[in-house]
């Protein structure tokens, strides 16, 4: 059973965000609970930006498909963390990421509704805004690296290492825009150096 929802709530907006129990609770209220199991999904393409898990453990990737129908790993979350297809609930659209558990997730699902009624709903997605901003800003500096061997050095050194530990080869390839070989070329010579 994943953590209370109040608890998880003051352990996810940390530092970032300054919550009063009142504040807590309205967020709380109408939250279920919610397990997903290895690759099951938070949100599919199609869903509208109406929902957000806030979870306890586990790992979950933000991902696209190419026009080749690949898919291309965005960003990465480990709990206790918030997930949202964010893009879409600032345009208001469905959304055109899939977000899935990698690992077995456990935590809350809420409603969006209930967060925009909330009278600090702006500053909660400043909060969110600025966290998915540096994410992109992470992953940008990640890309800009030459080699792969650069690239898994720099995501080794900026990501959360529940990340860098138990993300699998195959999706952390995908982030760093390498194939799954290259990317065990890159670790291999890493451990070598």
């Amino acid at each position: 059973m994943p953590t209370n929802p109040e608890l998880l709530i003051r352990r996810v907006a940390g530092e970032h965000l300054r919550l009063s129990v009142s504040e807590v609770r309205t967020i709380a209220a109408g939250m279920t609970p919610m397990r997903r199991g290895p690759d099951e999904l938070l949100f599919a393409r199609a869903d509208a930006p109406s929902a957000f898990v806030v979870f306890d453990r586990g790992l979950v990737r933000t991902y696209g498909i190419d026009a080749d129908g690949r898919e291309r790993n965005l960003r990465f979350l480990a709990g206790p963390n918030f997930a949202a297809a964010l893009s879409s609930v600032i345009r208001g659209t469905a959304t055109e990421e899939w977000v899935a558990a990698v690992t077995a997730v456990e935590g809350y699902r809420g409603d969006f509704k209930v967060l925009q009624s909330h009278p600090r709903f702006g500053a909660l997605m400043r909060v969110l805004a600025e966290q998915h901003f540096l994410a992109l800003e992470r992953r940008v500096r990640t890309l800009q690296q030459p080699f792969a061997k650069a690239r898994y050095r720099v995501f080794g050194e900026q990501m959360d290492p529940a990340i860098v530990d138990g993300m699998p080869d195959h999706h952390v390839a995908s982030y760093l825009g390498v194939t799954p070989e290259t990317l065990s070329r890159a670790k291999r010579n890493l451990r070598s150096d």
